[in-house]
């Protein structure tokens, strides 16, 4: 499923190549971060505030505004940031409230998610009220695309839902806002490990909070110890998750298809057909932003969903 594409490197050239090398990654997604961010998010490791303070004034190719840092040629991101920063707080426990609700809804409804992740701007501190909300899900081989229907149906109760809420262009959709959004769907058996070994992948990955499935996330971390190279305090990271509730009646259904190998397969086949009628509905209906671009082509180079219907 997961392309290979060669990724960038971690440099030895100190601090200041981390430093440098970070914020590309981060610049790609589209938001310059607050140097305490840098200081936890650095490729090779997290260092010191102090320390970091310290090289940051010695480099006159960065700038430095307000407690946030950016490449030159990027100090607009800092602005942006600033706004993003200040409207996670205001909107933060409204929209892990909906999130935690989605997650619960879907691990009800669908027995072969082993694990629902929170990504993107949530996860990373830069929520607005105009967002979607992220989420990567580790499932159970063979189950896929079954698993991304599931979550859009789901989702669909959240977007009726709320409805009242008026997200950006990107976010937008003809008929009701997108309320959530699964960006990749990991199948157990393709992180054993992962195909693709690149800075955008691992820097996904130390992002993730797992709001269910603690374990089977921190299972996918151990099968990929190459992501030590890139990011080894993604390894150091605890997270209380709920327990999973009991399953409502279309998981009990689901879960006795789960043991039929034959009505499994036919249950995948017929989903990847209909996901695809959806994906390409969403598509066509959304417009890019440098921050939602970013993730496009992480999602591009992960080959989901769009050229996985293609497998």
């Amino acid at each position: 499923m997961l392309s290979q594409p060669t990724g960038t490197q971690i440099s030895d050239g100190g601090l200041a190549a981390r430093v440098g090398e970070t914020l590309k990654i981060m610049h790609r997604w589209g938001y310059a971060p607050r140097i305490e961010v840098l200081s936890e998010q650095l490729l090779g490791g997290p260092a010191s505030v102090e320390h970091l303070h310290h090289e940051l004034e010695a480099r006159p190719d960065l700038i430095v505004q307000d407690g946030f840092v950016s490449l030159q040629g990027y100090a607009h991101l800092i602005r942006k940031s600033q706004r993003r920063v200040d409207s996670h707080q205001s909107f933060r426990a409204a929209a892990l409230e909906i999130a935690r609700g989605f997650a619960r809804d879907l691990v009800n409804s669908c027995p072969m998610v082993d694990c629902i992740a929170l990504a993107g701007s949530l996860a990373s501190g830069g929520y607005g009220p105009q967002d979607d909300i992220d989420f990567d899900l580790i499932v159970r081989p063979g189950t896929k695309y079954i698993c991304y229907l599931l979550a859009h149906l789901v989702g669909l109760r959240f977007s009726w839902r709320y409805r009242h809420l008026r997200l950006d262009e990107f976010h937008r959709t003809p008929l009701l806002p997108k309320i959530t959004c699964v960006n990749v769907v990991w199948p157990e058996d393709q992180a054993k490990p992962f195909a693709r070994r690149d800075e955008d992948m691992a820097f996904e990955l130390l992002r993730c909070e797992p709001l269910y499935g603690a374990q089977a996330f921190r299972s996918a971390l151990e099968n990929n110890p190459w992501v030590r190279d890139y990011f080894p305090q993604a390894y150091d990271r605890e997270w209380h998750t709920e327990p999973n509730p009991r399953p409502n009646l279309l998981g009990r259904l689901l879960a006795g298809v789960d043991r039929n190998p034959m009505m499994l397969r036919w249950l995948e086949t017929a989903s990847r057909r209909i996901a695809w009628i959806l994906y390409q509905y969403v598509q066509r209906s959304r417009r890019g932003s440098p921050g939602a671009i970013a993730r496009m082509e992480f999602l591009r180079r992960a080959k989901f969903p769009y050229e996985a219907f293609q497998d």
